[in-house]
Formats: structure tokens, sequence, C-alpha cells
């Protein structure tokens, strides 16, 4: 039907209840109402005050939503909880606040146990949506805390979790900012992971799309894939200061890493060890490699890494060397990229004017079938 036939049908008043019905206001529903699929926490007895433990309140909220697959409302306020299990199909949902520093806007899920395992545990919960929240951690916890958990141990899920992570930031976890230890199709986007001990995420899972994304300052990597990782869709993610790898791939294939900026990582901007069939395109390495002497594989300082991997295409990348910001720290990295064990790949077409300070491709050899590496160009940069 025509839009000016569908007015004139049904009149203003109607597309005012339109949107009346569909706006935040239907969050204000008591839980009572048997008919009603959203839930605000506060219905349950949840404060906010960010002095009072929330968890119980939060939890029979969850649980109240999971009865219809319905959503938990959390209104502005910093919520002190931990550990909250989280029913399959159920949606978390705020109003999103995007700040870049470590601040406590909007709705906040504050920890409140340095004993806890994490703060959202949602292992077996298929079907999860988390929207619009800020989850912070306690840093100096003795323990690994993780922001967000999904914890297979042994054996994989029987289907796909299809969890989603949307408009989130997670910050100051003593481990990962988001844990999948055996995930099976999961959506990362628009959201933050800053400032975390462990790796702004950490996978061992399989079917991904990390789309959007901000992974800044973590201690680990920004985002770190160990033992096995495969069919992910890497785009558009900024990837900054991190004190490991900004992207770490370790035994993994089918990889699209495409229009990113990996920038002043304290590793390589992307190490591949062990990873095969996928593309590194269009993406911009800028000052990696600050300090990786303490890391464990011991490499030099690089842009790029990537050793014992087969049917990679990296092309029409771009680097640049770089210090600090405000002209402090070290010009890095040493070198633009380090090759060794490669085969059936091509690496071609990338462009590292200024992009490294001594040598602009370390080639360590070794290398099986059928390896091309030509036609880079560049230069170091000059003090």
């Amino acid at each position: 039907m025509e839009r000016r036939e569908f007015v004139k049908r049904t009149g203003i008043a109607s597309m005012a209840g339109i949107v009346t019905t569909f706006g935040l206001s239907s969050f204000t529903s008591k839980n009572d109402d048997t008919s009603d699929t959203r839930f605000n926490v506060k219905d349950f007895g949840a404060i906010g005050d960010g002095k009072t433990s929330d968890s119980k309140a939060i939890q029979q909220a969850l649980e109240r939503a999971a009865q219809v697959n319905g959503t938990v409302w959390f209104p502005a306020g910093i919520y002190r909880c931990h550990n909250l299990k989280v029913p399959a199909y159920v949606t978390l949902l705020a109003d999103p606040v995007w700040i870049f520093h470590t601040e406590k806007r909007g709705a906040v899920l504050e920890l409140d146990d340095d004993e806890a395992d994490c703060m959202l545990d949602i292992t077996g919960s298929f079907g999860v949506r988390i929207h619009g929240l800020v989850l912070r951690g306690i840093p100096e916890a003795k323990k690994q805390i993780h922001g967000i958990y999904l914890n297979n141990p042994e054996h994989w899920s029987n289907k796909e979790d299809t969890i989603v992570i949307d408009d989130t930031k997670v910050m100051d976890f003593s481990g990962h900012g988001v844990f999948f230890r055996r995930v099976w199709l999961f959506i990362v986007r628009h959201s933050q992971f800053m400032s975390n001990k462990g790796d702004g995420i950490r996978l061992l899972g399989w079917d991904g799309f990390v789309t959007d994304n901000q992974f800044s300052g973590n201690g680990g990597n920004g985002f770190g894939c160990d033992d096995c990782g495969a069919t992910v869709m890497f785009t558009a993610n900024r990837v900054e200061w991190n004190r490991g790898y900004g992207l770490f791939i370790h035994n993994g294939d089918d990889w699209n890493v495409t229009g990113n900026s990996f920038d002043r990582n304290h590793g390589a901007g992307l190490y591949a060890l062990k990873v095969s069939a996928a593309t590194v395109t269009g993406n911009v390495f800028r000052r990696c490699g600050k300090d990786s002497s303490y890391l464990a594989h011991g490499e030099h300082s690089c842009q790029v890494m990537m050793e014992d991997c087969h049917g990679i295409s990296m092309t029409g990348n771009a680097c640049l060397a770089g210090q600090d910001d405000g002209g402090h720290g070290l010009f890095t990295p040493q070198v633009g990229f380090i090759v060794k064990k490669m085969s059936h790949s091509v690496i071609t077409g990338n462009t590292l004017w200024n992009g490294y300070m001594d040598t602009m491709i370390i080639d360590e050899g070794e290398h099986g079938e059928d390896f091309i590496m030509k036609d880079n160009v560049g230069c170091a940069k000059k003090l």
C-alpha cells in the first residue's frame, strides 16, 4: 500500500499509536502483566544506586523473561552484581552510551565480588542478545574474572549458540572482556572492549562476525584466537594500544581480515600462526611493535607476522611507523613484515611508505610450494 493511502485510511492518530507501542515507554510494564514480554529490572527490586547488591533482583527478571523469550530492560544506573546466569532466548537491553574512556555512564553492571567467575554467564544461552549495556569489572582482582563468559570446557554446543553483542562496552575485567570457549556462531558489533587484563575478546570457536568494534588498551591481545578459530569476518574494527598483539590467530582457517585499523599495539598488529585459507586486505598497520620484547613468541618489532600459513592472500594493506601520541616514546616498528614457512600464498601490492624503521621485510625462509612475495613497496622512516 502506498504510504499516502495508508495515512489516509488509518489517520495520523493511529500512526502515533504505532510509534508509542514500539517506543521505550513500553518497558514500564509491571512484572505481574502475564501478557508482556518486556521486564524492567526495577520492577523486581533492583536499585541501581551503585551501592546495593542487585544480583538477586536482576536474576529474577532474567528468569521471568525466560518464560516468554522476552527482554529485560535496564534503566540508567549502576547495578552491583555478579555471576548472572542468562537464560536462552533472552535479550538484555539498555540505552547505549558510547564514551571512549572507562567512565560509568548509562546502564552499568558493576562487578561486586572479586571471587566471581564472570559478570554474565551465557553458557548454553542460545539466542541471547546483549544490547546497550556497560559492564565494568574489578581490574585488581587476583583471579581471572571475565565480563561475558561462554564456557564449554570439553564439548561444543549441540546447535548454533547464535550470540549477539551489540552497542555494549566491556571494561576493567581481570580476565578477558569476552571469553567465547567453544562457541558456534556469534555476532559482535558496534561495541568497545577496553582496559581488560586479558584479551578484549578471547575466542575458541567459529562462525563469527566481528564488525565496527574498538579493542583498546587491553593487557593481552585486542582479539585473541588460540588453538582453533575458523570462519570469522573481522571487518572495520579499530585495534589499538593492546599489550599483546592486535589480532592473534593461532590454528584457524577461513578468516576475512578486511578494512581494520591496527594502531600502536605492543606486538605485531596481526600475528597469524598456522592459519590457512584467509585473506588480509585493505587494512592499515600503524606504529605497531611498540614493545614486543616480553612476548612469549619473542618476535622482532613488526607490523605483521605470518608463520606456517597456507593459502593466504595478503594485498592492498598500508603501513606507517611512528611513536606515542604527543611525540613521546620510541619510533616503531623496526620491521614491516616477518614471514616464515609459507606455502600457496601471495603477499603482494602492499605499501610501507615510512612503514618501518630498519627493514621492510624479513623472510626467514623454510617455505613450501608456490609462495609469492613481490611488488611490495616502501621506505624506512627518517628521523
